[in-house]
């Protein structure tokens, strides 16, 4: 039925501009809150069968639910009265004729469909107000931030937290209790807590009436508040519809679901909360009144998320004052607030950004937290959990927490579960045991920044004794330019000038050695960036002792690279100096997936870090291994020679094409040498791995851990047996490089770690052994058309350059030559070429555009009237 909705609003929206005089939001949330108000309120009747719906019947068809509902909120009758005459008649009847046929087939309870109804009719204003931020410095105020923080709670997550949290409940406690939502929005957490609250009255108050109960919940124990006051409207207008089915609350009866007041961005956050009344209270004079009565407080809720990044100084400064543990970070600033008016036994469960319990600017939340509140339960659900909405921003978990003494919280861990699967467990409850870990919160205590990483606490307790990596090696920040754009440029962009430093930057995902495209404006000692407002020295005195640098950016993984001789390094590539031990071990142990998966349990956030990558526990015999040193070393060889033949990294080199005698075989040759070298560097990977796993002796339950969240290299997978196309084989093949014939990093089979290898990615793909799939391929090399031609191309595209004298990425001349010329001297020079048909539109094409992706949108070569031209304007 939601996706219903969603699919009729966003129509309705389509037509809407070219049929009607523009109409608010406001006014249009109204309206179909209205109106499919009085499709619930007409489909719960009996053997009601409507006639077609026309815009000019609709209020004679729904006659008695307006009325009802009129009875009660005349001032939404009347906007939904205006706004019906405002619509194009021929749209109202094609809108109302779809919700009609969405009714007649629905099977599922439909009360939250008033509210989602208005989380899509604002999805435009919401797009427009977050493209705002980033804009000249904008930050979010006003109206902008209502419509970027609102978003409504998914039905699965609304009712896991409430049938939770009332499990606690006693009988003799039902009348007792408030549910508190204050940042309502459309009334999910009310409504369903007024369902299952009216089936516990029934079974546990059977000399209760249904009105009685209807009247009791609504006036004693059922209060909301939102900042917007229209939303709040229509949470108020969805719970009375709720309540209609079991009897139609009379006047006299509040709805206690209060609305924020004109020009006040702080709402609940305020202690001196301002709002609307409601026969004669406000929300707070109904806390009071609460608090009073001596009731137990269940606050249910998803508070609106933001960072202080975006926010106007106004809210920010605020925050921070009134909240400091929580360092602006709205949604925390939130949380800290409930649990200020908390009494002893009170519950607040909550939809939250998890990252409260790990990131290192929360450490005095976390440390007020836990000393004056328990975590009850905790289900981590991570990204992609909404339905609606995904990303970063939606990193979640799902919440219980209770003003009492510490007692062990149960945690689940579903971040790496699929959206779908996440939906199924939580909605069963039914969760697998390797999901579920049981944790005394007092533990979190003894970090040093009190994070809440419960699987190591858990299941890996006895590698916190370990010494830490910082006792042998120090990863270090690097230099902020303070303007990258001016200061940072590829190789090519700067053609051999010597203040230009070859620089690690980072920006990807590369083992080994790799991402050498960048260089910096350095001179002798960073004069010319000390010199920039703005910049931020750090470690340069250093950089002759740093061996190794890795990304701070990217979600992949942990990857780390020899620094190059005279190479710099700056704030996304950062470095590290090896104190102990071996430079091929640390870099071997770094890359393996035994340190991704030690950084995500220390740093859940998985945040990559100078400060958490010092912080991860070490076995003993790894750093100075010989054996892992060895085969770290090979390793390195082989991506060095791999990148070798790589456009545009700064170390390929071109080759001696004279020596081509036969294209087909030639480019047959590359495609092996390459898939011998993936072949190669996976097996050695395999090789470390298994030796880091076995210093560290984990069992059979900690490997399994490691697992499922990092997987586990494919040539532990001895399956044999398969049937392969080739055809298949050779889409994903071709599929898994990009425009240079280099292998696109990417995450694995849905874990939380990246990989470069192909063979890696078709293992899995597959699901056989990594030497099966080599094997295979190496025996149909001929039949590899796809990845030929992307092979083809890439040749051609090095001769290009090859004849134009551009033998390194950052050392050329410019010249201008004509290219049919070029095209001539090609054939003449290289007899494979010879019997090329239309070679000059392919070289034309290879110029203009194969060449301008493969140096990443910044071409060194361009085309003009049919002259080719060398160097950058």
């Amino acid at each position: 039925m939601k996706q219903d909705i969603k699919k009729i609003i966003s129509k309705f929206y389509s037509q809407l501009n070219i049929n009607c005089a523009e109409i608010s939001v406001s006014d249009l949330s109204v309206f179909f809150s209205v109106l499919i108000s009085s499709f619930i309120l007409k489909n719960r009747k009996t053997n009601i069968q409507l006639n077609q719906i026309h815009s000019d019947n609709i209020l004679l068809t729904f006659k008695d639910e307006l009325l009802i509902i009129e009875h009660r909120f005349p001032e939404l009758i009347k906007s939904f009265k205006e706004t019906k005459n405002a619509i194009n008649s021929k749209l109202l009847t094609q809108t109302i004729s779809d919700l009609q046929l969405s009714f007649e087939n629905v099977n599922e309870d439909v009360v939250d469909i008033i509210s989602w109804s208005f989380q899509y009719l604002k999805k435009e204003l919401t797009n427009n107000a977050f493209k705002k931020t980033g804009q000249n410095n904008n930050k979010i105020e006003d109206a902008d931030l209502l419509l970027t923080t609102q978003f409504f709670t998914d039905s699965y997550m609304v009712r896991y937290l409430v049938d939770e949290t009332l499990l606690s409940i006693k009988p003799q406690e039902l009348e007792d209790i408030a549910i508190i939502d204050p940042a309502s929005g459309g009334g999910n957490f009310l409504n369903y807590s007024f369902e299952r609250l009216f089936h516990l009255f029934k079974s546990h108050k059977k000399d209760w009436t249904d009105s009685e109960i209807v009247h009791w919940l609504l006036n004693n124990v059922i209060v909301g508040y939102d900042l917007d006051s229209n939303l709040s409207k229509i949470a108020s207008l969805s719970l009375f519809i709720n309540a209609c089915q079991y009897s139609i609350p009379d006047k006299s009866v509040s709805i206690n679901i209060f609305g924020g007041k004109e020009n006040d961005n702080l709402g609940f956050l305020n202690t001196k909360i301002t709002s609307n009344s409601i026969n004669r209270a406000t929300i707070n004079s109904k806390l009071k009144s609460i608090n009073q009565d001596n009731l137990k407080k269940i606050f249910l809720t998803n508070p609106p998320f933001m960072g202080k990044r975006d926010m106007d100084v106004t809210l920010k400064n605020y925050l921070l004052n009134k909240y400091p543990e929580s360092k602006g970070d709205l949604c925390a600033s939130f949380i800290q607030r409930i649990m200020q008016i908390m009494n002893h036994n009170d519950i607040l469960s909550v939809v939250t950004q998890n990252n409260w319990m790990y990131l290192s600017t929360l450490k005095g939340f976390r440390e007020l937290f836990l000393k004056k509140n328990s975590l009850r339960v905790c289900v981590d659900l991570g990204t992609n959990a909404f339905e609606d909405i995904n990303g970063e921003k939606t990193n979640i978990a799902l919440c219980v927490i209770e003003k009492s003494n510490s007692s062990p919280t149960l945690f689940i861990n579903l971040k790496h579960k699929k959206g779908n699967e996440k939906k199924l467990l939580v909605s069963s409850n039914n969760m697998p045991e390797e999901v579920v870990y049981k944790v005394n919160q007092n533990a979190f205590l003894g970090n040093q920044n009190f994070e809440f990483n419960y699987q190591l606490t858990d299941r890996f307790e006895t590698i916190k004794k370990l010494n830490l990596y910082s006792d042998y090696g120090n990863p270090m920040q690097g230099t902020s330019t303070g303007n990258n754009k001016e200061f940072v440029k590829y190789a090519w962009e700067v053609n051999g000038n010597s203040d230009w430093k070859l620089v690690s930057k980072g920006g990807g995902f590369s083992k080994w050695v790799g991402l050498n495209y960048y260089k910096v404006l350095w001179g002798e000692n960073a004069e010319f960036i000390k010199a920039n407002k703005g910049s931020a020295l750090r470690n340069i005195n250093k950089i002759p002792s740093t061996e190794l640098v890795y990304s701070d950016t990217g979600t992949l993984g942990l990857n780390v690279r020899i620094l190059k001789g005279n190479q710099v390094f700056i704030a996304s590539g950062p470095g590290i100096q090896v104190i102990k031990g071996d430079k091929f071990a640390h870099l071997a142990f770094l890359n393996s997936r035994v340190a991704t998966f030690l950084l995500k349990l220390i740093n859940p956030k998985f945040t990559i870090s100078a400060g958490y990558i010092s912080n991860i526990p070490v076995a003993k015999n790894i750093l100075d291994s010989k054996y892992i040193s060895n085969k770290s070393e090979l390793c390195l060889n082989l991506k060095d020679d791999y990148l070798k033949n790589k456009l545009p990294n700064f170390e390929f080199n071109h080759i001696d094409y004279f020596t081509i005698k036969k294209l087909d075989n030639f480019i047959n040759e590359c495609i092996l040498k390459d898939l011998e070298n993936d072949f190669q560097r996976l097996l050695l990977e395999f090789k470390i791995e298994d030796r880091i796993r076995k210093e560290y002796k984990f069992g059979n339950e900690e490997l399994a851990e490691m697992k499922r969240i990092v997987g586990e290299s494919p040539f532990y997978n001895k399956k044999t047996k398969k049937e392969l196309s080739i055809i298949e084989l050779d889409s994903f093949l071709s599929n898994c490089i990009d425009i240079n014939c280099l292998s696109i990093s990417k995450t694995i089979n849905g874990f939380s770690i990246g990989s470069e290898s192909i063979l890696e990615e078709l293992s899995y793909i597959y699901d056989l052994s990594p030497k099966v799939i080599y094997t295979h391929l190496v025996n149909n090399i001929k039949l590899l058309k796809s990845t030929q031609d992307k092979y083809y191309k890439d040749l051609l595209h090095k001769l290009v350059l090859f004849e134009l004298g551009i033998n390194h990425i950052s050392d050329y001349s410019k010249k201008t030559i004509n290219l049919n010329v070029l095209v001539q001297t090609l054939k003449h020079k290289y007899n494979f070429l010879k019997n090329i048909k239309d070679l000059n539109k392919t070289i034309a094409l290879i110029v203009s555009k194969h060449h301008k992706t493969s140096f990443l949108n910044k071409p060194l070569v361009s085309i003009y009237n049919e002259s080719v031209i060398v160097g950058q304007e």
